[in-house]
């Protein structure tokens, strides 16, 4: 399955390649685009027993309708948690900068190697404050 560009050059579902001999390059697969600097974020929830958690971390990626973070305890898929994200800039003062308040549902979780836990979650609600 091929889509046609333009002149010599073509698409296929995970690259695009530029004339007949070029090098193929990956693109994104998303269709919506996401901010990969290091941004810190509160994470607020209870777990399935009632416990409450509370941690900062800093999120991997942040998109319009989620984010990806690391967590240092395991989350569940389905939890509802609160997202606090302060997006400050390298030498800004921190609470001068814009923030978010979102409430967000877990959607994925992979431990990691070093015994953290990767996570997505989807936005729900959100709101600058």
């Amino acid at each position: 399955m091929r889509e046609r560009l333009g002149k010599g050059m073509t698409m296929k579902p995970d690259k695009i390649r530029i004339g007949n001999f070029g090098p193929a390059v990956n693109r994104e697969r998303r269709q919506k685009p996401r901010i990969y600097d290091p941004i810190f974020v509160l994470v607020r929830g209870s777990d399935a027993s009632g416990k409450a958690c509370r941690f900062t971390t800093i999120a991997r990626n942040i998109g319009r309708g989620g984010l990806c973070a690391y967590a240092p305890q395991v989350m569940e898929i389905g939890q509802k948690i609160t997202l606090h994200i302060r997006f400050a800039r390298a030498g800004s003062k921190p609470l001068e900068a814009p923030a978010i308040t979102a409430h967000a549902v877990v959607l994925r979780v992979e431990k990691q190697f070093n015994g953290s836990y990767l996570f997505a979650a989807s936005f729900l609600l959100h709101r600058f404050i």
